[in-house]
């Protein structure tokens, strides 16, 4: 690739070609290792796979204050239905197309692989001129956040942090929401199929998807709700199986459910295919008859039919009465056909506590009303605004007298790693920017060029000015 900034994209294509889906960045953390130690840099690897490598001040800033660069190593792994790609073991494939960069029908990675690429460079660039750097790269941020939450409190030296891990250029966010994983477990005993009834293999798809935390309220629609709502539909439903969702922070676009019945399909699909025809994308619903010898009973199946239609997703509350600042919300992501059981998950976020705890009320009484059993992950906290920030206050002077306009700040809903790092380092001023990404946690995921160039020279201008 031939792009500006060279930097950049070079360690963005030698990250793409190591694979690094959440829970597997043992190569990059390894990667990152020699990076630090091949330079004779001082490069700290904790025990769950975050890296630190410290950077010396250039000549002239050897008093400025130390400012950490961070980004996280792994990547939401999605592909497109004919794609074969294997997360594990395939590089991702870049494409070229004119100021956009994407990847071959699977997430390109710059959630947050630029974001590492940007820490890269900036070690690299003889150019840049800059106080002490602290470049952090932390792991799992996608699923739990284990990097952060595993960090040490005493590591980080720095008074600012820059976290490249935002996705609209000259946006700066300065709060992000919290939140926690419900893991809910439907039990049920199998049954013979009676030989009365036929069985069928349904395919769902034609929806886009998105990231739960910035997608959730843009008519995204859900599959798992269209899976259930077609079960609810046929009143001697039998679930075989039922297959929906890969990631508890990407909204489900697609689907599998194996079912068998008495009664036609075709009604029953036409009625679901008119309910959701608004939703952003095109409801696809193909099937197929196959056998099967054993399935979750009728009064099981319209029960996990009516759980999963009672469990809260999508938006839940805003901040402002013209619903423009999303304040909560749920993403009813995963259900997973385990053995003898299904497990559900569902992603809550919001930016308050007792927003959160309304939620969980919902969920609670879901479970308890179909007897499902539940249990909640540990969470990540608020990223809670600061009021005074001289980080922030001089990055807006700066990209105003760079180019002429205001740089907005923003609180989001999506989780950001800034929310650990406030509750381990209260003292540390953060700001979170990037490049122009569209598409993130989808196989339709971009990145802009031009964006990154500009994003690129902004940040060595705000680390050269903060002498």
């Amino acid at each position: 690739m031939n792009l500006k900034p060279e930097l950049v994209f070079k360690y963005f294509k030698e990250i793409s070609n190591i694979p690094r889906p959440s829970g597997h960045e043992e190569k990059m953390t390894e990667y990152l290792k020699n990076f630090g130690e091949s330079r004779n840099l001082e490069t700290i690897v904790d025990e769950v796979g975050n890296v630190l490598i410290r950077v010396p001040a250039t000549k002239g800033y050897e008093n400025s204050k130390t400012v950490i660069i961070q980004g996280h190593t792994d990547m939401v792994p999605e592909k497109s239905d004919d794609s074969n790609h294997d997360f594990l073991n395939d590089p991702i494939e870049l494409i070229v197309d004119g100021n956009i960069l994407h990847a071959n029908n699977t997430t390109l990675g710059a959630d947050d692989g630029i974001g590492v690429a940007f820490g890269l460079a900036l070690i690299e660039d003889k150019d840049a001129e800059h106080g002490p750097l602290e470049c952090l790269f932390t792991i799992s941020e996608e699923t739990t956040m284990k990097g952060a939450l595993n960090l040490s409190d005493k590591l980080l030296t720095g008074s600012y942090l820059l976290n490249i891990d935002s996705e609209d250029e000259g946006v700066m966010t300065v709060g992000s929401a919290g939140g926690v994983n419900y893991v809910g477990r439907f039990n049920y005993e199998p049954v013979a199929v009676p030989k009365d009834y036929k069985v069928y293999e349904i395919n769902f798809s034609g929806f886009l998807g998105g990231h739960s935390g910035m997608m959730i309220d843009k008519n995204k629609g859900n599959m798992i709700v269209v899976i259930a709502d077609l079960i609810s539909k046929l009143k001697d439903a039998m679930i075989v199986d039922f297959d929906c969702g890969t990631k508890q922070n990407a909204i489900p676009r697609m689907g599998d459910l194996i079912i068998a019945t008495k009664e036609s399909l075709d009604d029953k699909i036409e009625s679901i295919m008119d309910k959701y025809k608004d939703i952003d994308g095109e409801l696809e619903i193909t099937y197929n008859e196959t056998s099967a010898n054993l399935a979750m009973s009728t009064i099981d199946s319209a029960v996990f039919s009516k759980y999963l239609l009672a469990l809260p997703t999508g938006e839940n509350s805003y901040m402002d009465s013209e619903k423009t600042i999303l304040e909560s919300s749920s993403n009813l992501a995963i259900v997973k056909n385990m053995d003898n059981y299904y497990e559900i998950t569902v992603s809550v976020r919001s930016a308050k506590k007792e927003r959160k705890e309304e939620l969980e009320n919902k969920l609670d009484l879901a479970s308890k009303t179909h007897n499902v059993e539940y249990k909640y992950s540990e969470g990540y906290p608020t990223w809670v605004y600061r009021e005074e920030s001289e980080l922030r206050n001089h990055a807006m002077d700066l990209y105003k007298k760079l180019y002429n306009k205001e740089m907005k700040a923003e609180i989001i809903h999506g989780g950001l790693e800034c929310g650990v790092f406030y509750e381990k380092y209260r003292d540390l001023d953060m700001i979170s920017i990037g490049p122009n990404i569209t598409g993130a946690h989808t196989p339709k995921e971009s990145l802009e060029i031009d964006s990154t160039e500009r994003v690129y020279e902004f940040v060595k201008e705000l680390l050269k000015s903060l002498k």
